[in-house]
């Protein structure tokens, strides 16, 4: 019996010892789960729009995403000790009035990349993502600055917009005194053939005091052109009649080089902006080059109210266009703001003003103008 009580006695320590050693790992697992964070996120965005001229004809509608498009997203971060991180993104884009997915139909076709960050060695992320015209430029843009999707240049063929690339490997390096660069390459996965489809892109950005600026380049292989511009290149006539200002058929180049710079100043309540994009069209020995430059100023008149105005000129052989965009944005929160814009595009004689994402006019000349209201979550 002194045998069986001892026994009973030792069983019963060894599992007390055991629970309380399982309860201190589950604290510290629960404590080291608690150190990674996982955000969602989004914008949502709807306006009234008036087009002077769609096809030959006024147009009014509802559209979304004309602000900023619209998207919601998981956003993560995990410490792994030493200074690193694992992060990751995972964005969808949609449009509001149909609930429908944008960006071709695909669930994260806005960004979805995964990877590793460190602040003394940098970040490196692969999947689809933006490559530097955008994370770099958009920002001395009128499109983004106004904000309407609308004052993009023609077809945002410079890719200030927000375009991806998919199958990309991204790395940027950390801040060194204000200047940071990157680089991308984007496999094109055709079996054989390396360079079929493939991208590479490089940029950098620069940060002192009020003085912000950026520059860029990518080239992308086997470049497929979906948004009409008005205008035909190299033989391929680039007239979106479709909704959205798509082509009635996408054309394929052999190569498009996108190049671009731009700056800001922060003087007072006005924030000076400019930004030039040159691009490079290439079909087997042809090439044509259209090149946009663009100012403008964004006026902070109260914390909450703000009024902003550019002008852009762009050409492309013998075609030119001229672009004004003006706007008045006014934050009911910092999270909610409405806003009232209007662009106006005039092209050269013979050639059909085309705004972006809107179907071509019929005439040289086109205007939208929006009311709409955001809401960041």
């Amino acid at each position: 019996m002194a045998k069986s009580y001892r026994w009973k006695g030792r069983l019963r320590r060894a599992t007390g010892r055991g629970l309380l050693a399982g309860a201190t790992l589950l604290s510290a697992a629960g404590t080291v789960r608690a150190q990674g964070t996982v955000q969602l996120y989004g914008i949502i965005d709807d306006a009234l729009t008036f087009a002077t001229n769609e096809g030959g004809h006024r147009a009014w509608a509802q559209t979304s995403g004309v602000g900023q498009s619209d998207r919601w997203g998981l956003r993560g971060i995990e410490p792994l000790g030493n200074g690193w991180q694992a992060v990751f993104k995972l964005e969808n884009g949609f449009t509001l009035n149909d609930g429908r997915f944008s960006q071709g139909g695909l669930e994260f076709g806005r960004q979805a990349f995964v990877g590793l960050a460190s602040n003394r060695f940098g970040t490196l992320t692969l999947g689809r993502q933006y490559d530097f015209m955008s994370t770099n430029l958009t920002q001395f843009a009128a499109g983004t600055l106004t904000p309407s999707v609308f004052g993009f240049h023609l077809g945002d063929l410079d890719r200030l917009g927000a375009e991806r690339l998919d199958n990309s490997v991204r790395y940027v390096t950390p801040s060194l005194a204000g200047l940071q660069l990157g680089a991308l390459y984007s496999f094109g996965g055709r079996p054989g053939n390396f360079v079929a489809n493939s991208a590479v892109a490089f940029g950098a950005t620069y940060s002192h005091g009020a003085f912000s600026a950026g520059a860029a380049y990518v080239g992308i292989h086997n470049f497929t052109s979906a948004f009409g511009i008005g205008a035909t290149v190299l033989g391929a006539p680039l007239v979106g009649t479709a909704s959205q200002g798509l082509l009635a058929r996408p054309v394929v180049f052999d190569k498009l080089s996108v190049a671009g710079a731009g700056a800001g100043y922060q003087w007072g309540p006005a924030f000076l902006h400019g930004v030039f994009t040159l691009v490079d069209f290439r079909q087997g020995s042809a090439s044509a080059s259209l090149r946009t430059a663009e100012g403008g100023v964004r006026y902070s008149m109260t914390f909450a109210l703000a009024l902003s105005g550019s002008y852009a000129y762009s050409k492309l052989g013998q075609a030119h266009w001229n672009q004004f965009v003006a706007g008045i944005d006014y934050s009911l929160s910092k999270r909610t703001d409405i806003y009232c814009n209007g662009v106006l595009l005039r092209a050269s004689s013979g050639v059909r003003a085309q705004l972006f994402t809107l179907p071509a006019s019929s005439s040289n000349s086109q205007t939208v103008v929006s009311l709409g209201v955001r809401h960041l979550f």
